[in-house]
């Protein structure tokens, strides 16, 4: 049985006004990760998938090993979006498209932490 991971991207498309958003869905595999990405955003967005860009396409795994903020809770490694100067920054408002309740909630405690709300 293969495990879920969340997966994050970097998503936006021409045929919407706006800015570029963080993305997480949940799969075991980078490939099941592209397909969810279109499917689950173009449902979102109510757009066909051909007008949907992404990139920076990472795990969980990926993303705690990138990571220079906190490690507790381990949902907050997965919301960093850079840094620098001893400071790192946080994404406050991501899109979540992560079918599992389990990993959906990882996320979603992470985004209740005075280090996101404030950082």
């Amino acid at each position: 049985m293969n495990r879920n991971f969340i997966w994050r991207a970097v998503a936006h498309s021409a045929l919407i006004n706006r800015d570029e958003t963080h993305v997480f869905v949940d799969a075991p595999d980078y490939e099941t990760a592209k397909q969810h990405l279109y499917e689950r955003l173009s449902d979102e967005w109510g757009i066909p998938r051909g007008f949907i860009d992404f990139y920076n396409l990472w795990n969980e795994e990926q993303l705690r090993e990138m990571s220079a903020g906190q490690k507790i809770p381990s949902g907050l490694q997965l919301l960093e979006t850079g840094g620098g100067n001893g400071e790192v920054c946080y994404d406050h408002s991501p899109l979540i498209l992560v079918a599992s309740a389990m990993l959906r909630e990882i996320l979603e405690y992470a985004l209740r932490q005075p280090e996101v709300r404030h950082g």
